[in-house]
């Protein structure tokens, strides 16, 4: 029984699961409370998560920028809410990346 928790573990189900679930709230919030078209906020997610897999290896204070650049932009564009929310959703593809890369090593 425990080898087959260990075994579980081992795969990125729970890491994707946690990610899913941080992406679909984001979404939600960012439809249902700042009223922004569903295909823009689902489009944007799917670019963070895009963004992050081609930038997996690189240094983390690069992430670091792009974070401060994404927030930047909201407060030029009058939407900082919803930035930080899509900031939220990079910063979880990028920590899902580095747990799913880092099992490989």
């Amino acid at each position: 029984m425990a080898q087959k928790i260990i075994n579980w573990m081992k795969k990125p189900i729970v890491e994707i699961a946690i990610f899913v679930v941080v992406a679909v709230a984001m979404i939600l919030v960012s439809f249902l409370v700042l009223h922004i078209p569903l295909v823009a906020v689902c489009t944007i997610v799917i670019l963070e998560g895009a963004l992050a897999a081609l930038l997996n290896r690189i240094p983390i204070w690069i992430h670091g920028l792009i974070v401060i650049a994404q927030i930047v932009a909201g407060i030029l564009f009058g939407k900082i809410v919803f930035m930080v929310l899509m900031a939220v959703v990079y910063v979880a593809a990028v920590a899902l990346l580095y747990l799913w890369t880092s099992k490989d090593n």
